[in-house]
């Protein structure tokens, strides 16, 4: 490679190394969250189940059930719309990475913690949340750097 070549690189090189280094910091990570947490309130109390289903992965895990079909998962979250389920001023709480012991925050078995295992890989976050009605929803997600899946939910409690 010529040195011409090189010299064209570097603004790209530069660019990539601001890029990293901006989205592994705090502040995106917490803003990354709340989104994540906002765009699950609007689709609820929106009642779009299909949505939520999209932005779900599967295997997904309900409680300390392991639900493995996409039909299923939309199932879930049309039964949640039907009832007329609402997240009102949902909030933030906390966002953690997911780590080998987190599964006892969705339940204390073998099954939960063999999900976590096999698909709670890097990039796994727990979010916890509360809403204007005290009550509190725990997200399991997924993040790369385009797009995030929802892989587990627990609550309300």
């Amino acid at each position: 490679m010529g040195f011409s070549k090189r010299r064209h690189l570097l603004p790209l090189a530069v660019l990539l190394a601001v890029f990293l280094s901006v989205t592994s910091c705090a502040s995106f990570q917490k803003a990354r969250d709340q989104g994540i947490i906002k765009q699950l309130a609007d689709l609820i109390n929106s009642g779009r189940a299909q949505s939520l289903a999209a932005i779900s992965a599967t295997p997904f895990l309900l409680d300390g059930e392991i639900i493995p079909l996409p039909a299923d998962v939309a199932a879930f979250w049309a039964g949640v719309v039907k009832a007329g389920f609402r997240v009102e001023n949902a909030a933030l709480e906390s966002g953690v990475p997911a780590g080998a012991d987190s599964y006892h925050q969705f339940a204390s078995t073998m099954e939960v913690k063999w999900f976590f295992s096999n698909y709670v890989k890097d990039g796994g976050r727990i979010l916890d949340l509360s809403t204007s009605t005290g009550r509190h929803i725990r997200l399991l997600t997924r993040s790369d750097f385009f797009s995030s899946k929802i892989i587990g939910f627990k609550g309300p409690f």
